[in-house]
């Protein structure tokens, strides 16, 4: 083992990582939770690692490597892990020594193990007290149940966007059509809706990505609160930090270089045709009214051409 990552061992092992809670990032496709993670990871006490696939691979995997104390089981373990974090854009990959040295402390159970790699980047970057790590993954919307089971003091910020904002870059980014890109808007906004409604205001936070880049010093001051962190004016300088450069590299999130900009608000009206438009307007009129997207007339207007 080299001497820094022994070094950074020995800093792991130190500190009580395990005890630290997650807080994850959930919504719709395209919805801003990249953006936000990088904005709470440019806190001094916060970590939102990238996109975590890993987890659903170790949630359906864990129990086939058998005994993970023997170090031949948790090597494979972590060899099969490893392409993951080199996809979702990991600054960097921890070494086996030190999963090994981790899971001989916390043990290897399914939070401990989330917990080691949702770490991570704060270890690796030389974060000494950590409040929060986490996760930026929109689809974790679907699977709040399954954290909420496995981090009982684990805190969600569920990120809303108008749809037809969020399916004009989902259209381009993730190649969704109309129809798909509303069935992922209208089952995540259930989802989370029903999140909050359970765990409530204290575990559930609803955040529109309209606000978040209009109003971003109100809205990042809030999430301080509700994290319980004090805050901190580097959060608006997170385009120039190493996550940025890395997730950046992916054509769809290339804009993450650029201080918080408004004009992506509203932009459907050149990227849409009306007919996705209209498709839009017709399966989600109510929600959209309620949140704010159409006014009472445009809801009037469109709700009568559905009755019957």
């Amino acid at each position: 083992m080299s001497a820094s990552a022994a070094s950074t061992q020995r800093q792991s092992i130190s500190e009580d990582w395990i005890d630290v809670p997650p807080v994850f990032i959930v919504g719709c496709p395209r919805s801003g939770t990249t953006l936000l993670r990088l904005m709470l990871s440019a806190h001094s006490r916060i970590s939102i690692s990238p996109e975590g696939a890993y987890i659903y691979r170790l949630r359906s995997t864990l129990l086939s490597y058998r005994d993970l104390s023997d170090p031949r089981h948790l090597e494979a373990l972590y060899k099969e892990l490893l392409p993951l974090l080199e996809t979702e854009k990991f600054l960097s990959s921890p070494s086996f020594d030190q999963l090994l040295g981790w899971v001989q402390q916390f043990g290897a159970d399914l939070p401990s193990i989330i917990t080691f790699y949702g770490t991570w980047e704060a270890r690796a970057g030389g974060k000494e007290r950590l409040a929060w790590w986490g996760d930026n993954a929109p689809y974790h919307v679907y699977h709040v149940p399954f954290f909420n089971h496995l981090f009982p003091s684990s805190k969600f910020i569920f990120m809303i966007r108008d749809p037809r904002d969020a399916f004009a870059s989902s259209k381009v980014a993730l190649g969704y059509d109309v129809h798909t890109a509303v069935g992922a808007w209208e089952k995540s906004l259930l989802d989370g809706a029903l999140a909050e409604s359970y765990l409530g205001p204290t575990r559930v936070r609803q955040l529109k990505y309209e606000d978040l880049v209009t109003a971003p010093r109100e809205r990042l001051e809030d999430l301080c609160a509700f994290l319980s962190v004090e805050y901190e004016e580097a959060m608006f300088s997170y385009h120039h930090s190493d996550a940025a450069k890395a997730v950046a590299q992916l054509d769809h999130h290339k804009n993450l270089l650029r201080p918080i900009f408004t004009s992506s608000v509203g932009r459907y009206r050149q990227a849409l045709t009306r007919e996705e438009i209209a498709t839009i307007h017709r399966r989600l009129y109510s929600p959209m009214t309620y949140l704010g997207y159409l006014s009472y007339e445009d809801y009037e207007e469109i709700s009568r051409e559905n009755i019957g």
